[in-house]
């Protein structure tokens, strides 16, 4: 299921063609989310459309060999390892085609003179999980000095429905462009904590990605859809689920069998 309120954020086009991915600067984190998915224990490594490297330079080359128009520097908290960002902006916006660079932070780091340098280096926009700070929209308000795309993008925990409206009106009153919502789903790395936290899983296993969607989830999220479209101004509300996300990673793979990604 995808859907959106007004409109998509440019970041995600690319992304839903197959044509976009993940570059994971740090697998180290400021926090320890009940909902994370990453490999525990936590790694200090960089790893691009799954391929890891030990030089910026090499992203490069990946990004060109698969023919990537948006690239997202995530973690972990990327921002632990602010030199290691700037280097890898610096080498992708320096290709004679570069990609589209989001940048997706906790904000916890993010101090006004970090995001003097990240607008400077070329990042495209930049993207908080107000879900790891309880939706304190402090380090947005701050980005908003730096950056005109500036979004958040977090899983809906159902028992936070009213923080999660709150926090829709506050970023629509903020000028927020874009909010970007998840299933909360379940995974080798987080099922323990997220079953704990009273969450239950839908009967279905994903085909592709080996997540299984909470049941209340993606309901709250619809919820959260409507309510964003008949409350708000300005902000859109794009609705990513683990289908989708499906779709995105068999569109990538059908991408590259087919050889229409760039040879090295």
């Amino acid at each position: 299921m995808t859907l959106y309120t007004r409109r998509l954020p440019p970041g995600c086009a690319s992304c839903l063609e197959g044509q976009g991915s993940n570059l994971y600067v740090t697998g180290l984190c400021t926090r320890d989310c009940f909902f994370c998915f990453n490999q525990k224990p936590r790694k200090d490594e960089t790893v691009v459309h799954g391929i890891p490297i030990d030089d910026p330079a090499e992203a490069v080359e990946i990004v060109a060999r698969y023919g990537l128009r948006s690239v997202g520097l995530s973690g972990g908290e990327p921002l632990l390892r602010p030199e290691r960002v700037l280097a890898l902006l610096a080498v992708l916006k320096a290709m004679p085609d570069p990609p589209r660079v989001d940048l997706y932070t906790n904000g916890d780091l993010a101090t006004d003179a970090l995001l003097g340098r990240l607008k400077d280096a070329g990042l495209d926009a930049i993207r908080f999980d107000l879900a790891a700070r309880d939706y304190d929209t402090e380090p947005v308000r701050r980005a908003r000095r730096f950056f005109d795309e500036v979004a958040v993008e977090i899983p809906v925990v159902p028992a936070d429905r009213e923080k999660l409206e709150r926090m829709v009106l506050e970023l629509d009153a903020l000028g927020v462009p874009f909010l970007n919502i998840h299933e909360l789903f379940l995974c080798a790395e987080n099922r323990d904590r997220v079953v704990a936290d009273g969450q239950v899983p839908l009967n279905k296993d994903s085909a592709h990605l080996l997540w299984r969607p909470t049941a209340e989830s993606g309901l709250a999220a619809l919820d959260l859809l409507q309510f964003a479209l008949e409350r708000t101004k300005t902000l859109s509300v794009y609705y990513c689920s683990c289908g989708t996300q499906e779709v995105i990673a068999a569109r990538g793979l059908e991408r590259r069998r087919a050889g229409r990604s760039v040879a090295p």
